[in-house]
């Protein structure tokens, strides 16, 4: 079932580990078929190099087994993927990484400002939300309002959230984040964290047209 997607899937979360926006069993990944509404989703407890289309489960919007392997239960952070998935329709792909510049801002709890033009590829500001908060079944409100001012979010103590419309271009608006996270970190240990110049939105939309 969901055989191309599946696929995908697998390559986006190697590709990720490649790119050390996440280790070993750590992150979690999803895509939401466009046509049936099922979610293909990460397992738990299997390291990204061990990740094979077998281990992949699919689930419905409410979390319901539709297919996996005896034994292979669905990411932890499903019911994280499931709340964005019900409340944006648009979206077709989430991630949830532990790169180590946007993770450092996520445990200080500090906002990662636009600070260079690579901001425009993900909507600018990237906010915190509670982590814990998005584990339960109620909606995570924080987290899904930080989603809609931009395709990425910092979850306090715990990595950041990357959302896309396209699946082809989740990883790139990933790797973009980690790269202005880096930024960010050197420009106010350079400067003795004097704050850098901040991009306005109207600039970062005239940069992605142009």
């Amino acid at each position: 079932m969901l055989e191309n997607l599946k696929i995908k899937l697998v390559k986006i979360a190697k590709d990720a580990e490649k790119y050390n926006l996440c280790t070993e069993k750590s992150g979690s990944f999803s895509i939401r078929d466009e046509s049936s509404g099922y979610v293909i989703i990460t397992p738990a407890k299997i390291k990204i190099e061990d990740l094979k289309l077998e281990n992949i489960c699919v689930v419905d919007l409410n979390g319901n087994k539709i297919e996996a392997i005896e034994g292979i239960e669905a990411n932890s952070d499903m019911l994280m993927h499931l709340q964005i998935y019900k409340t944006r329709k648009d979206v077709r792909a989430f991630m949830h990484i532990h790169s180590v510049y946007a993770t450092t801002f996520a445990v200080a709890n500090k906002v990662i400002p636009p600070i260079t033009y690579d901001s425009a590829y993900y909507g600018g500001y990237i906010y915190l939300a509670n982590y814990e908060k998005t584990k339960t079944i109620k909606p995570a409100n924080e987290l899904i309002e930080r989603l809609n001012t931009s395709d990425a979010c910092l979850l306090e103590s715990n990595g950041a959230v990357v959302i896309s419309k396209d699946i082809e271009d989740i990883l790139y608006k990933a790797r973009n984040v980690e790269k202005v996270a880096e930024i960010y970190y050197r420009a106010l240990t350079l400067n003795k964290f004097k704050e850098p110049k901040r991009f306005t939105r109207e600039e970062l939309v005239s940069y992605i047209e142009n």
